[in-house]
């Protein structure tokens, strides 16, 4: 099989243009401080599902699992900076459980192993990663509350090359950039309809 055949996907939740400067911006107050890379801001974004390389002739049927998802329109707040030591990642989360969030990743993992895909059963961990290579890691703290309005998620490919890591389509190694490109997305609705 060629390397042609195949995607590197997940799904995700990507911000408006807004937020993505808000969170980029966040991300440039703290790069000297952290001693950090910073992600691009047209890369910023919330994976709800890594699913990792898939034969390309499997994407329909990957559309059409995620065809069935049915979550309402929902926003919620990034009120903290954190990082994680293992992969020098800082991102912004919540503080607290956002239940429909949680629903919508679970849904997208429910149906995809319905229509038989298999993936690493990796836990939902809701953040979005604005600095790598952290050689300075902080203590969590509060940060101005960055509001999210999530009317739509997407499914991306990753087009970067050689990345380091199977768990996060997110990882890099130093001098590498990530690309994304969206192949589908869908609206929120109480009702499943894809735009």
């Amino acid at each position: 099989m060629k390397d042609s055949d195949i995607a590197r996907v997940f799904f995700a939740l990507w911000p408006e243009i807004s937020v993505q400067r808000e969170l980029h911006a966040l991300a440039r107050e703290y790069q000297a401080r952290c001693n950090a890379r910073v992600m691009k801001a047209d890369t910023l974004h919330m994976t709800l599902l890594y699913i990792g390389e898939v034969n390309r002739a499997h994407l329909p049927q990957l559309i059409q699992a995620a065809n069935k998802v049915s979550v309402p329109p929902f926003s919620f707040a990034l009120t903290k900076l954190s990082f994680w030591q293992h992969n020098r990642i800082g991102y912004a989360t919540s503080q607290g459980e956002v239940k429909i969030l949680n629903q919508l990743a679970a849904a997208l993992r429910q149906e995809l192993i319905a229509d038989g895909f298999l993936f690493k059963n990796h836990e939902f961990t809701p953040h979005v990663t604005l600095l790598r290579n952290v050689r300075n890691v902080l203590e969590s703290q509060e940060i101005r509350p960055i509001m999210w309005s999530a009317d739509s998620f997407v499914l991306v490919e990753s087009t970067a090359e050689n990345e380091s890591t199977i768990e996060n389509v997110k990882s890099t190694t130093e001098n590498q950039v990530a690309h994304y490109q969206i192949l589908q997305k869908w609206r929120l609705t109480s009702m499943a309809v894809q735009r």
